[in-house]
């Protein structure tokens, strides 16, 4: 409900602002339509494409890793810019005040548009409590959208010309806002998709940098536990090693277990886990590549795993974790077998098939 109502007010004044002023009745009556059109179109994208993409886990939908809320606030605001840009800036200030518009200073226009529009973005960004980064990053956005807005307009009235259509200038005067606005999205839809990535994979690489120094700290402890053994060794036969009465031993493979299933979910469920772990794998020494790695082979012990997952260890509603653990182990296994700098026993290979 608060998310409807949150759209159903944005879009009040931009239907008033358009139907109030245009002439023509598609943009009368539909240019709020295009105008959120514009708006919810780019963040969907932007969402989807810094989640993954077409490379996302194929446990998730395309709109998994869409903010409907997110949308909802860029559509709230959004709505109160079209009286800013229609009306105010393009109409009152621009037109009838100075005579600028697309016929004789089409540059002056947008760019006296966009200025506008960035003040504007700059105050309900700060408003809204997002960090200062974004809000002049949204500033930066609309100098950056000029160029691209003149050259909108250049190539609309190029098009229009072609056809014949009488009254070019007119038209390009009506849909000013509109190339504005579609020209502002499209830079901050390419400055903020970096941005969102950029944090996806930051985020993504610290999870798996907490569950690495977990993983290298209970080897370390391994190593102590049996001062003899190469921790190569323990690697390649846990099992010798977790059965034994050492003191701590089994307690230390359940940490084991519990990190490869941490960084079994991240790859299937987190956005841009892939893109983290590679980075990851390509910075890390040989010896710490092959413990982590290695260490993920643990998941083939699905007896015990199982009897883990079924006492609880993930809580008491445990039929879909246990599914998703015995259905999905293979082919993040599979995948891990695929990395040539790291050496797999065949058995485990074949085992993951």
């Amino acid at each position: 409900m608060k998310i409807f109502l949150k759209i159903l007010i944005g879009f009040v004044p931009a239907f008033l602002a358009f139907a109030l002023t245009q002439p023509w009745w598609f943009l009368a009556y539909g240019g709020a339509f295009i105008w959120f059109g514009i708006t919810g179109l780019r963040n969907i994208l932007q969402s989807v494409l810094v989640g993954g993409g077409l490379r996302r886990s194929p446990l998730l939908k395309w709109n998994d890793h869409i903010s409907w809320e997110r949308i909802s606030d860029s559509l709230f605001f959004t709505g109160f810019s079209v009286p800013l840009l229609e009306i105010l800036v393009k109409t009152v200030i621009l037109d009838r005040g100075f005579g600028v518009n697309t016929a004789n200073h089409p540059v002056l226009l947008y760019a006296f548009m966009a200025l506008a529009n960035g003040v504007y973005l700059v105050s309900h960004n700060l408003y809204r409590g997002l960090p200062r980064a974004a809000v002049y990053g949204n500033f930066f956005r609309s100098i950056l959208s000029i160029p691209i807005a003149v050259g909108i307009n250049a190539a609309a009235g190029g098009t229009l010309r072609l056809a014949g259509v009488s009254g070019i200038d007119d038209v390009l005067q009506r849909w000013a806002a509109i190339i504005s606005k579609a020209a502002s999205d499209l830079v901050a839809g390419v400055i903020e998709g970096a941005a969102d990535r950029a944090q996806n994979i930051s985020m993504r690489y610290r999870d798996y940098r907490n569950r690495l120094a977990l993983l290298f700290d209970t080897y370390t402890k391994l190593e102590l536990l049996f001062p003899e053994t190469p921790v190569m060794e323990i690697i390649t036969s846990p099992e010798r090693f977790m059965h034994s009465d050492t003191p701590g031993a089994r307690d230390l493979k359940r940490l084991i277990i519990v990190c490869a299933l941490d960084m079994l979910y991240f790859w299937m469920y987190q956005p841009r886990a892939h893109s983290a772990f590679r980075s990851l794998l390509d910075e890390l020494s040989d010896d710490e590549r092959q413990i982590l790695v290695r260490s993920q082979f643990i998941l083939l012990r699905r007896r015990s795993i199982s009897r883990m997952v079924i006492d609880g260890i993930l809580g008491g509603d445990f039929a879909r974790a246990l599914a998703f653990y015995l259905d999905r182990t293979p082919e993040y296994l599979r995948m891990l077998s695929r990395r040539r700098d790291v050496e797999i026993p065949a058995e485990w290979k074949n085992a993951a098939r």
